[in-house]
């Protein structure tokens, strides 16, 4: 069946045909853009967001040793507040990169390793007035990954316990244990960037080469469902966990993420604002292709909500006049109603954008 559409423009007449039915030119022409689409979005990932990041993790782990090694140096009011600030810098780089917690971070246990909480700050007093040795060796010993209270020793999170502390008057035991803190926490951030280094563990590679022998990825479509899949997992961490128990059944600001530097409405934030900038590609004003170009190749509609739903959970964030700590208790209309968002965002990504994959990624 044939159409004729006439196109008048600048006093000149155009005539176009189109044709409705099947032809095979035109039918597997797309098909092949699709599919570059496809490589180029796994290929973007890795070397624009992926390997990029965790670069800048490791600058900013870097600069946290510095400075928390000066503080235990010279232990005053500025070295204090210096090696907050980069404890926050580097909580920002951590937090958005947990919108891609696949691969050596699971693999290899850095997660937990790093960000294990709630603290037990009786736990953490005990070991402080113990005799066991703060050193880093010490620290890398407490591995069991199934064992959170063991886990919560080590990390960010007794970190920012003896550098929010009220004063400076630190003993030699916490001097100790915050080097040993910060020199852990830089190690395994180094071991992450490396493990996904061309130079060494190349996990970005296998990510790329999906569906060869190289990759433990059997296809494409296998690459892409776990980047999604990533997207899903942390919009359920904050919407199911981080932000939910500390608030039902009962508020407790002591089962918060981030409780002594009152940072855990910004941690949430980074993490969706991280899963945001996996699903357009983008970081650190580079972009590339994208798993919302690939949505939108066949399901405009679709990528346009998922897009709207994120910047509608990001957006919510700014309704809170204080900390989540005390959020949990006086402001619980707003605390539900970022729960509800991220909770809608997560349901569209683990339903309507991983049907969506499974029904257009072929290889």
């Amino acid at each position: 069946m044939k159409k004729q559409f006439l196109i008048a423009a600048l006093g000149l007449s155009v005539a176009v045909t189109g044709f409705y039915g099947c032809d095979k030119n035109n039918d597997t022409e797309p098909q092949t853009d699709f599919v570059t689409l496809q490589q180029n979005t796994l290929n973007d990932f890795v070397n624009i967001v992926a390997i990029p990041g965790y670069a800048q993790f490791t600058q900013e782990a870097t600069a946290l040793k510095t400075a928390v090694h000066a503080l235990a140096a010279n232990p005053t009011v500025a070295n204090q507040t210096a090696a907050r600030n980069a404890w926050k810098a580097v909580r920002k780089i951590w937090e958005h990169s947990e919108g891609f917690l696949i691969g050596p971070v699971e693999d290899n246990n850095y997660d937990p390793y790093m960000d294990t909480w709630p603290t037990d700050v009786n736990s953490m007093e005990a070991l402080l007035n113990g005799s066991t040795p703060l050193t880093v060796q010490q620290l890398e010993g407490y591995d069991d990954a199934d064992d959170a209270a063991q886990l919560a020793l080590r990390g960010f999170h007794p970190l920012e316990f003896l550098l929010w502390q009220s004063d400076v008057n630190y003993d030699s035991r916490e001097i100790d244990y915050m080097t040993a803190l910060a020199d852990d926490i830089y190690n395994n951030v180094v071991a992450l960037e490396d493990s996904w280094a061309p130079a060494s563990g190349n996990f970005g590679e296998e990510l790329t080469a999906a569906g060869t022998s190289a990759s433990r990825y059997t296809s494409k479509k296998d690459a892409l469902l776990a980047i999604a899949g990533a997207l899903t997992d942390i919009c359920g961490e904050v919407g199911e966990g981080k932000m939910v128990d500390p608030f039902l059944p009962q508020p407790d600001s002591a089962n918060t993420e981030s409780p002594y530097s009152h940072n855990s409405l910004i941690d949430f934030q980074n993490n969706i604002q991280g899963a945001y900038d996996v699903y357009m590609c983008k970081f650190d004003g580079q972009t590339g292709s994208s798993l919302s170009d690939l949505v939108a190749a066949n399901n405009k509609t679709l990528d346009a909500q998922i897009k709207q739903q994120f910047q509608t959970a990001i957006n919510s964030f700014g309704g809170f006049n204080t900390t989540f700590e005390q959020a949990i208790y006086t402001q619980s209309s707003q605390v539900q109603n970022t729960i509800n968002a991220i909770q809608a965002l997560e349901e569209t990504l683990s339903t309507d954008l991983t049907q969506y994959l499974q029904q257009y990624i072929k290889d």
